[in-house]
């Protein structure tokens, strides 16, 4: 039987941005907590529809004490 190759792109496992739940996750506070981080404008986000995504390079400066809180 002939091997199926499956040649479709993958996902770079470097993220680029963490979810407010990841982000929650990392942090071990609640989501709402990062939603007012996101309001703040502690660290860079988008929004792609109705998600949030915060930018991992500013997350982790801020979080690394190097941005503005």
């Amino acid at each position: 039987m002939a091997e199926h190759k499956d040649n479709t792109p993958k996902a770079n496992p470097e993220k680029r941005s963490y979810s407010v739940a990841e982000a929650a996750e990392i942090l071990g506070v609640s989501k709402r907590s990062i939603y007012n981080l996101c309001a703040a404008e502690a660290f860079k986000t988008v929004r792609i529809g109705k998600k949030l995504r915060i930018s991992r390079i500013s997350f982790d400066e801020w979080l690394d004490g190097g941005s503005k809180t």
